[in-house]
């Protein structure tokens, strides 16, 4: 895949060019080439080694939550800095994961999860939901709002305070999750939604414009959108976040988005509808970059560096 024809309009990364230079000198396909066993071995491998590692002090606990739906429970790894012990009430962070609700686990995420909790400081609860197609949608969302409902009654256990407030947030199809959640769940103190798949029908300028974009592609989010939900549910306020009747009352929103992104202009989108209801909302565009980028701080440093920075500072006002 080349940046030709968009190099006329758009000043591409250099960390971006050569991410994706490495991606094809390693022989990595696209999700829509490969099976869903191999898409979901590639994405894992794809983040050890792009996604780096990072300095952390502090407890990494694997938890269970109870759920009707899964007989064994919800996996969820929980991150307490030392940081927090400076916190009288450390806030909580629900992380959801990307991967188009068909590929994607915690291990994808495990850098960035730690990285807030230490800088932000806060308790990052990491979510493995269930994904597609052996579980199509509503699945996740089902498990989005399980995970955040044990959170809020046992924020002692996974060591929080009562007083500690809760955010959600996640990258993609699980920024789609997050952003459901707050409509869903009240007493949610703040949203962080990065490149959020917030319309599931995608009739956006920047969709059409990046359809061939090296990093996510239209014929991946038709791959991806077919494994996990019928066409008839597409426009489902559920499924869809943005056709939500009400958005009164929502947790402040920070929008992180990528230059060249498919999900750009829904995220503006969604934004606007934020702000017309009154909710806070405030966006910050990382120029030169592609969908995909902002889980992997080992390749992307400066632009992640600049992202995550917003992100620690959102997480610490809303604390």
């Amino acid at each position: 895949m080349s940046f030709d024809k968009f190099k006329p309009k758009y000043k591409i990364h250099e960390e971006t060019e050569s991410y994706f230079k490495l991606r094809a000198e390693a022989g990595m396909k696209s999700y829509d080439q490969v099976t869903v066993e191999e898409a979901r071995e590639g994405n894992i491998a794809n983040a050890k080694r792009f996604a780096g590692t990072t300095e952390f002090e502090g407890t990494v606990k694997e938890f269970s939550v109870p759920s009707k739906q899964c007989i064994d429970g919800i996996p969820i790894t929980v991150y307490r800095s030392k940081h927090c012990d400076l916190c009288v009430a450390p806030s909580v962070f629900v992380y959801f994961h990307g991967g188009g609700n068909v590929v994607g686990c915690r291990q994808t995420v495990d850098t960035i999860c730690r990285i807030f909790s230490r800088d932000a400081p806060c308790v990052v609860v990491n979510v493995e939901y269930r994904l597609a197609p052996e579980h199509r949608w509503p699945s996740n969302h089902e498990d989005a709002i399980c995970v955040v409902r044990w959170v809020k009654m046992n924020k002692g256990l996974i060591g929080a305070v009562n007083e500690s407030t809760v955010g959600v947030g996640g990258d993609s199809a699980g920024g789609r999750l997050a952003a459901m959640v707050c409509h869903d769940l009240p007493e949610i103190n703040y949203q962080v939604l990065v490149y959020p798949s917030v319309d599931l029908r995608r009739n956006y300028k920047s969709a059409e414009e990046f359809a061939e974009m090296p990093g996510l592609t239209k014929k991946m989010t038709d791959w991806f959108r077919e494994k996990y939900i019928d066409e008839a549910d597409i426009t489902n306020p559920k499924a869809s976040t943005i056709l939500q009747k009400n958005f009164k009352g929502l947790p402040p929103a920070l929008m992180i988005l990528a230059e060249l992104d498919q999900n750009r202009d829904q995220g503006y989108a969604y934004h606007e509808k934020l702000k017309e209801e009154g909710v806070k909302s405030q966006i910050f565009t990382v120029k030169g970059v592609t969908h995909g980028f902002f889980h992997l701080p080992g390749h992307f440093k400066e632009c992640c560096l600049r992202a995550h920075e917003k992100v620690s500072k959102f997480i610490k006002a809303n604390s």
